[in-house]
């Protein structure tokens, strides 16, 4: 006869398993399987296993428990996608691993003096691994997927060889590793960087201070709801960032259009505070180099002056990245000079130059060969040395922007004055016509209202000259009443002058009868 306590001993340890795995941590002997996870203390994560729609295979991932809309925040085997048979455990050296059938996927790969580990999945959304004695061996916040969470770093630190950036996922289905990093620029200006591949595909305006804004959301935002903070020391860098309220759910993500976004969980939805890049100008090198861009011209990009586009035929069809080159090579001496551009942002990676006056920056230039350009603000003298990247023109009624003075050669200075010149002899000329065209027509509109008047004194003409004795009334008449009578304003006609006039009152010269009788031309 089997005994009641033995038949209970399996059911009740299946139990316990089960339970420990929806606890929040994982102890070697237990696993997670598709249908199984582990959720924090506080019910704010959950891990396990996930299947993205229209998707055959299954990641294990991190994700918000009580977010449907866009909630995975970590993936442990992004680019090795498993199916529903895999499990997930700590292996029997220690290690987290994913297991399917006889392949398997080491998350971790530590040696470790004993196995007596767990993993424990916090409130932060960290995944821990852990020695009996609590330590840290391991966490998922030092290996970050496409989310940046609060208490997650962005940076680098080259004394452990570590680098926290942020990888997109190939398209909104595919977790797998997308063409778009986030990561901090490892140069002095210690800025923030999108790269598409290895090339730079945006890059922050400002580099970190104590009062600079990467993301360029509202100052009372950032003071009320982050608290960022900025490690820099000589091998290492980062920015991390916490949020003052428990109750608020934040988030960065960059997505797998490039896009780096800033999202606040809030009436039941993300809502998106902010997205860098904004404008096309805004994207690194998007009109190439030694270009200008403007988000309100069409085109967006046009060569400077001087240069002309490396690719007419790309450049053409819409293509920039080519950029532009010059037309004539600098001469490197005193014939070479400066052409103003007004309302521009400036160009990114200038050198700084201590100097007194416009004309010591402005000489700085000059004097380098290298030289492409110089800004001079408030006894600040920057000056561009090779290529210039992501010049932008500003509209005309932006009262913002700098002005740039762009090295030319002598032989583009020549051709620009020139068409200057020809531009103000145009306009001058166009002046001229214009005015010679408006006298002619004043003058043309004089005569026509003197031949009416004259048409009108040939009338009266008419009268006089039809009385027979005209000539004898016109000699007895005195000086004085002859000229009071030119100055009559109403003139009078006689019948005989109205009858010719009318051709004897002919019906054809009749236009219509009123109250007083019918009216003749």
């Amino acid at each position: 006869m089997v005994s009641k306590t033995r038949f209970w001993y399996p059911f009740i340890l299946l139990m316990f398993l089960c339970a420990g795995a929806a606890m929040d941590t994982i102890r070697p002997g237990n696993h997670l399987n598709s249908s199984t996870t582990v959720v924090s203390v506080g019910e704010m994560f959950e891990l396990g296993f996930f299947q993205p729609t229209d998707s055959e295979h299954y990641y294990v991932g991190i994700w918000y428990k009580n977010i449907k809309e866009d909630p995975v925040v970590w993936i442990a085997n992004r680019d090795y996608p498993v199916t529903a048979s895999a499990f997930f455990c700590i292996s029997d050296d220690g290690n987290l691993e994913i297991k399917q059938g006889r392949i398997i996927y080491r998350v971790t790969d530590m040696t470790l003096p004993n196995a007596n580990v767990s993993a424990t999945l916090l409130d932060s959304g960290n995944l821990i691994l852990r020695d009996e004695n609590s330590s840290i061996l391991w966490q998922s916040f030092d290996f970050p997927s496409h989310t940046y969470l609060p208490g997650m770093k962005l940076g680098y630190d080259t004394r452990i060889q570590s680098t926290w950036s942020y990888v997109s996922w190939k398209s909104s289905n595919d977790p797998s590793s997308g063409n778009f990093t986030l990561k901090l620029d490892s140069g002095p200006e210690k800025q923030i960087m999108i790269l598409n591949g290895d090339a730079i595909y945006w890059r922050s305006v400002r580099s970190w201070g104590d009062s600079s804004n990467f993301f360029e959301f509202p100052v009372e935002t950032r003071l009320n709801m982050y608290n960022f903070s900025f490690v820099s020391e000589s091998d290492t860098a980062y920015l991390t960032y916490n949020i003052y309220s428990n109750d608020t759910i934040s988030r960065f993500t960059i997505d797998a259009t490039g896009q780096l976004r800033q999202l606040l969980w809030l009436d039941n939805e993300w809502s998106v505070l902010n997205s860098q890049p904004v404008q096309p100008c805004e994207v690194y090198a998007y009109c190439g180099a030694n270009s200008s861009c403007s988000n309100v011209s069409t085109p967006i990009c046009s060569c400077l002056p001087g240069y002309k586009p490396s690719s007419v035929e790309f450049w053409n069809n819409g293509d920039f990245k080519e950029g532009c080159s010059r037309k004539n090579e600098l001469q490197c001496g005193k014939n070479d000079g400066f052409h103003m551009l007004t309302k521009v942002i400036l160009p990114q990676k200038h050198l700084t130059r201590e100097v007194q006056s416009f004309g010591d920056c402005r000489s700085s230039c000059l004097s380098n060969c290298s030289c492409s350009g110089f800004s001079y603000t408030g006894r600040n003298c920057s000056i561009w040395t090779g290529e210039l990247i992501n010049l932008q023109q500003l509209p005309v009624n932006n009262s913002s922007g700098t002005d740039f003075y762009l090295k030319l050669a002598a032989t583009d200075l020549e051709t620009k004055k020139s068409s200057s010149n020809m531009r103000r002899a145009v306009i001058v000329s166009v002046t001229v016509t214009m005015t010679v065209f408006t006298s002619a027509f004043c003058i043309w509109q004089v005569k026509v209202k003197r031949d009416k008047r004259k048409a009108g004194q040939d009338l009266l003409s008419f009268e006089v000259t039809m009385s027979p004795s005209h000539t004898q009334t016109e000699q007895c008449k005195g000086r004085w009443q002859v000229e009071h009578e030119k100055e009559v304003e109403i003139p009078l006609f006689s019948f005989s002058s109205v009858s010719a006039a009318t051709d004897n009152f002919s019906f054809s010269n009749k236009l219509g009868e009123g109250g007083f009788g019918p009216v003749y031309k």
